[in-house]
């Protein structure tokens, strides 16, 4: 998981009133547990808004997160450590050094002083483990992430130990993107009335629901971290389904970031003097699931054909830089990452294994396929109306719908009848921590209960290899990278997936805006605290 000049005119009256009304609208629903005001009011220069297609938030819950509502909590809650993908190396954020044993088994975190969660009360080692204990305990969004962990004791206040059943590379487990968040566990049910659980720099002081504004988010006046005149105390977190309005409002200085403008939109504000336009490579992957239960994909020679019969380079050229070609299932920047496999591509192979399947031209029988993908993605839309005309000549007619993610095209692909399934389940996959295990373990190993596995793809050599790589990148990280390569060659040989493209990021920030960095390892997350503006 589903990673993005002056601004002479902007704080126009036209902006400064209409941030100021979206902030006593919020005001009227702040929640009444656990609330400060932060000591922020919003006006036109102190409120970062962030511009979305599509709503936010489907669980508050941080042990059980695991959408888009990262981009907002990420802001509230806070990790252990970081990871910098520019270096390579991860940060402290609530731990300020670690250290670890030759095996690998024991690992011992030191927080940091005077770190005070949103209630009031302290950052301590007792804290820190009544948190990591919970998500593990519920087995929730990526909780397995912390698999290896046996026990954690707190030393004193100040430090926490963990031991492991196996060797791992703990600093970079705490610094993923989901499950990692180190929060104030308490008895309530709520995280969102009872949102004083969190260590980072801003609150949630509304959610609106399916309504324009849903999030807004006040700066936490007693943050660690401490405040400076020129940093942003307030965000909105604000819904804009249709791209053309999301290019509108960054022009007018409404909006201070957007990450998901289509490519003909983008082209518009670039040279803009009030604006201004980041683009770097990702680790976000365009992927294809073809149900492996569902006739004809149960075939593997026919989802063999099909994703040898797409023209790769044409459907990247055809996104005009928002995508660039894979080189399989771990982007370029992550370890393990290679590119010399065989992939697939082959138009010729495509049309043999149709002919052996009995498919293809001339066999009179033609392959219907529904491919479904999130709705409000324009990128994939342009790209699913070019698969259609690509797999025709061999005889394949793709239907493309694009449904709303939560309520329709994750619920299809889990139906119990696989005839009610989708056959190409199209998502962007982004990885949980810094290494690529996730790629492996949510997507291809064997689910007796579907989440995201939603290829239905089970291969028993490719289990083994998922739960012995961990380790193995802990203690050998040669063996490691040899193992990631064989797991993508048996990938392409069983043809579950198919190889979209990765996201380019293409982000459009405020002229104004001082400080940003795109982060691979935090699909779209902004880190606000971290920016100034003027």
């Amino acid at each position: 998981m589903s990673s993005q000049i002056l601004l002479g005119s902007r704080p126009t009256y036209r902006r400064r009133r209409r941030v100021v009304a979206i902030v006593a609208a919020l005001a009227i629903s702040l929640p009444a547990a656990g609330c400060s005001d932060g000591g922020a009011r919003a006006d036109s220069d102190d409120t970062f808004v962030y511009l979305s297609s599509r709503g936010l938030v489907t669980e508050w819950d941080p042990a059980r997160s695991y959408s888009d509502e990262v981009v907002a909590l990420s802001n509230t809650y806070e990790t252990l450590t970081r990871y910098n993908a520019g270096s390579g190396k991860t940060e402290g954020v609530l731990a300020t050094r670690w250290t670890s044993s030759k095996d690998r088994r024991t690992w011992t975190f030191t927080l940091r002083d005077n770190v005070r969660f949103h209630s009031g009360r302290p950052l301590t080692a007792q804290a820190v483990k009544a948190s990591i204990d919970r998500t593990m305990r519920l087995k929730a969004s990526a909780s397995y992430v912390w698999d290896p962990v046996r026990s954690i004791t707190p030393i004193g206040k100040r430090k926490v130990r963990f031991e492991l059943s196996r060797p791992a590379q703990l600093d970079i487990i705490a610094s993923a993107t989901y499950a990692a968040w180190i929060y104030e566990v308490s008895d309530a049910k709520d995280y969102y009335k009872a949102n004083a659980r969190g260590t980072g720099p801003y609150m949630v002081t509304s959610w609106n629901p399916s309504s324009e504004n849903e999030v807004q988010l006040t700066a936490f006046k007693d943050y660690w971290g401490g405040w400076r005149t020129n940093q942003y105390k307030n965000v909105v977190f604000q819904a804009v389904p249709q791209a053309s309005t999301e290019a509108q409002l960054m022009r007018s200085g409404e909006g201070t970031y957007t990450g998901g403008m289509p490519p003909q939109l983008l082209d518009t504000l670039r040279g803009r003097p009030d604006l201004r336009v980041y683009e770097r490579p990702s680790w976000q992957t365009l992927i294809g699931l073809m149900n492996t239960q569902k006739k004809p994909l149960d075939d593997i020679r026919v989802r063999q054909a099909v994703a040898n019969a797409l023209d790769y380079q044409e459907l990247v050229k055809a996104s005009r830089g928002a995508l660039v070609a894979s080189d399989g299932v771990i982007p370029k920047g992550m370890f393990g990452h290679t590119t010399t496999l065989d992939l697939p591509g082959d138009q010729d192979r495509a049309r043999k294994l149709l002919k052996e399947a009995g498919y293809g031209p001339g066999s009179g029988r033609t392959i219907t396929l529904e491919m479904t993908y999130p709705a409000g993605e324009d990128t994939v839309r342009t790209l699913g109306d070019l698969m259609k005309a690509q797999l025709r000549p061999f005889g394949i007619d793709l239907k493309v719908e694009g449904l709303a993610w939560a309520s329709a095209q994750w619920p299809r692909a889990k139906k119990k009848n696989v005839n009610e399934r989708q056959d190409i389940f199209v998502m962007w996959w982004w990885p949980d921590d810094p290494e690529p295990l996730s790629y492996f373990r949510n997507v291809f190993r064997t689910e007796k209960e579907i989440s995201y596995n939603l290829a239905y793809y089970s291969n028993p050599e490719l289990d083994r290899l998922i739960d012995s790589v961990g380790a193995l990148t802990a203690t050998d990280p040669d063996d490691a990278v040899r193992t990631y390569r064989t797991m993508q060659e048996i990938i392409i040989r069983d043809a579950p997936q198919l190889f979209l493209g990765t996201n380019t990021y293409q982000r459009v920030l405020a002229g104004d805006v001082k400080g940003f960095v795109d982060n691979p390892a935090y699909a779209n997350v902004v880190f606000v605290h971290d920016l100034t503006h003027h």
